[in-house]
């Protein structure tokens, strides 16, 4: 079949999805990823066609606003500034999104919007949801974006993932309602959404993480899975730059630091205090450029190497311990590689996963980024590196996530959600 998976945001967010179409055109797919132009290079390196939809997410990020929301972690205070901020972006999306379903026999789309359906429902195409988090309404848990309701109880869990939903809607309904009415020729959604009609009507929901790290809610719809995460393995060819090899034969594993696209207005303070906590747990480190924008010419000290990209599949493992923003891609391949994870959450869902991070015994409670300082994260680098509990717990998780196969679970699910044998 001709499949087109939509996959936006960030790399974290669209690394899983570009794992699941290469699994797909390895069973005989025609598949197209279609996601922000950043990653275009990232999927032709392992042949997967794709195309570009909408901006690029560097700049959106880039701006003040955004900074702001990433400094202070207060991400629900400033909907309506990110709905401004978004605004012209989400335009862009759903125009560059209708073009690249055309043809299309399938759709398997994030579930943030939510544009999928729209699309597959004007291309008379099913339909398959694929999200990272955990967002189906259950009583189970609170909404990984409002970790700190978690003790809401079962009516309070259910409604924390109603409001959630509500407030991405909102932040869209005003773009995908004229864009239903103007280019697809589509009666516009009602103001709640259309969530939980595309609920009662059965469409496919697939998590991309392990069951190991979020257990599937006994009241979540039989339609809804869990299939372990999809992970993407290096590119074919790739190899380490030959300075970050050399960093790592010339010493002990170092305690890796990377924050990925939380973009800050200072990143040079978050350099400072990062440089800090190393001195001081004794430990030689080795710092992610992210989107950071840390110069190239900044100096650091010979126990300390920085690296612009290499795959987690390949350097994870060959760390001490990770200290990361705790987004849902880098969690997974964290806990993956066996390694404790120390998690420095943002905001959004970070800190539910740093919450399960620790609930599973693979890392320590986590550190909000809003209130970091570099006495606590080297006091909490050195917990992650003596506390043989913490490593052997760790280890463990990591060779239990190893074994799944969730792009292989995944395409299984696919298969008989669209009525294929193969």
């Amino acid at each position: 079949m001709r499949i087109v998976v939509l996959a936006l945001g960030s790399r974290g967010d669209v690394q899983p999805y570009l794992a699941l179409a290469r699994g797909l055109r390895h069973v005989g797919h025609e598949v197209l990823l279609a996601a922000t132009p950043t990653y275009a290079a990232l999927a032709r390196a392992h042949g997967v066609p794709f195309a570009a939809v909408g901006p690029d997410w560097r700049v959106l990020l880039a701006q003040p606003h955004f900074q702001s929301v990433v400094e202070t972690g207060r991400w629900m205070r400033a909907i309506s500034g990110l709905a401004r901020t978004l605004g012209a972006a989400i335009n862009h999306m759903l125009h560059d999104a209708w073009g690249a379903t055309s043809g299309a026999q399938a759709l398997i789309a994030t579930v943030i919007g939510p544009l999928g359906a729209s699309l597959a429902e004007r291309r008379g195409i099913p339909y398959i949801e694929a999200a990272l988090q955990p967002l189906t309404p259950t009583a189970a848990f609170a909404s990984p974006a409002v970790p700190a309701w978690r003790f809401l109880g079962p009516t309070g869990n259910r409604l924390s993932h109603l409001l959630l939903e509500q407030l991405f809607w909102q932040l869209y309904r005003r773009q995908i309602n004229q864009f239903r009415r103007a280019v697809l020729g589509l009666a516009p959604h009602p103001l709640a959404g259309p969530m939980e009609a595309i609920r009662q009507a059965g469409v496919p929901r697939f998590y991309a993480f392990s069951p190991r790290v979020v257990p599937r809610p006994a009241d979540w719809p039989a339609t809804t899975a869990i299939t372990g995460y999809w992970f993407l393995p290096p590119s074919p060819g790739w190899r380490p730059a030959p300075a970050l090899q050399a960093f790592l034969d010339t010493g002990p594993p170092p305690v890796y630091v990377g924050f990925g696209s939380m973009v800050t207005r200072e990143p040079e303070r978050t350099l400072t205090l990062v440089l800090r906590a190393l001195t001081l747990s004794g430990q030689r480190g080795l710092l992610a450029r992210g989107w950071g924008g840390l110069p190239a010419e900044t100096v650091l000290p010979a126990t300390v190497a920085m690296v612009d990209e290499a795959p987690h599949a390949w350097l994870f493992p060959r760390m001490a311990a990770l200290v990361h923003h705790g987004g849902a891609g880098t969690t997974g391949a964290g806990l993956r590689a066996g390694v404790p994870s120390i998690v420095v959450p943002h905001l959004f869902d970070q800190a539910f996963w740093g919450a399960r991070v620790a609930a599973l015994g693979a890392g320590p409670p986590p550190l909000p980024r809003a209130t970091l300082t570099a006495e606590r994260l080297a006091e909490t680098i050195a917990a992650a590196m003596e506390q043989r509990q913490l490593r052997e717990g760790a280890a463990s998780l990591g060779a239990q996530i190893r074994a799944e196969q969730g792009v292989a679970h995944a395409i299984d699910h696919i298969h008989r959600a669209i009525g294929l044998t193969v």
